[in-house]
């Protein structure tokens, strides 16, 4: 096989692989003393700028300008962050938001999503899981855009706690400007988790319930115009997986 034909084979198992795919979780990981003092510090899933320079007693300031950081809220699981003149190795506490189970309210969710626009003709809504164990809108953007797929490929995502409050609804650029995602006249929600483990949190069901309530009012999609990433002919997926409520899903929206 050619260099050009491998690296093709590659990028195809990419696209492949599931619905996003940002930078892998990886096992919890001591610092790394570097040379001429300081220490390498990985992140962990929850950890943040400002509670890694707390612990460690130096400034954010300092861990962003010795590691070209521009954006506090843009640390990724797994990156490494130098930290100077530090000595010992603290473990970093993870602050995860709390989930209420009750996701946003419609209320909310209206004001998210805006009025109904006349020009558009909306016709089914596919519901997607990351088959990640963290994310959000952000972080699968920057990898969509890694994959050319021309930025976040979803027009909603649903956070779990891990990069956005669990339930949390997260609006795309590709909704704001009404355009599609992959398929013509079909609304992309993705949830952040792998449900090929283990089901959404309560906050993300009802988050996404409220949400499907909202969009099929909006565009007159009926019951059977809600449908799973796996229910599309021709894909060989099992996406939003296994333990994903869908029938609780389509039985809520009906109500």
């Amino acid at each position: 096989m050619t260099r050009r034909a491998a690296a093709a084979v590659f990028f195809l198992a990419l696209f492949a692989s599931g619905c996003a795919t940002p930078r892998t979780a990886r096992p919890p990981t001591a610092p790394v003393s570097a040379p001429g003092g300081g220490l390498y510090h990985t992140v962990e899933r929850g950890q943040t700028l400002y509670r890694i320079a707390k612990t460690y007693g130096v400034t954010v300031q300092d861990l962003k300008r010795l590691n070209s950081i521009r954006d506090a809220g843009q640390l990724e699981v797994g990156q490494r962050v130098f930290v100077p003149r530090a000595g010992g190795a603290p473990v970093i506490p993870v602050i995860h938001a709390p989930s209420s189970g009750v996701g946003e309210s419609i209320e909310r969710l209206q004001r998210k999503v805006g009025p109904r626009y006349s020009y558009s003709r909306w016709r089914t809504i596919t519901v997607h899981h990351s088959a990640t164990r963290q994310g959000g809108a952000k972080s699968f953007h920057r990898d969509h855009l890694r994959r050319h797929m021309g930025g976040l490929f979803y027009h909603f995502v649903i956070g779990n706690g891990s990069s956005t409050r669990d339930g949390e609804v997260e609006v795309g650029f590709r909704w704001k400007r009404q355009i599609k995602a992959n398929r013509p006249l079909d609304i992309q929600i993705c949830l952040v988790g792998d449900f090929s483990k283990r089901p959404p949190s309560e906050a993300q069901f009802e988050s996404t319930v409220n949400l499907v309530k909202i969009l099929s009012a909006h565009y007159g999609i009926p019951a059977d115009g809600v449908r799973r990433h796996t229910d599309i002919r021709g894909k060989h997926t099992e996406c939003p997986g296994r333990f994903f409520p869908f029938q609780r899903l389509v039985s809520r929206v009906s109500e």
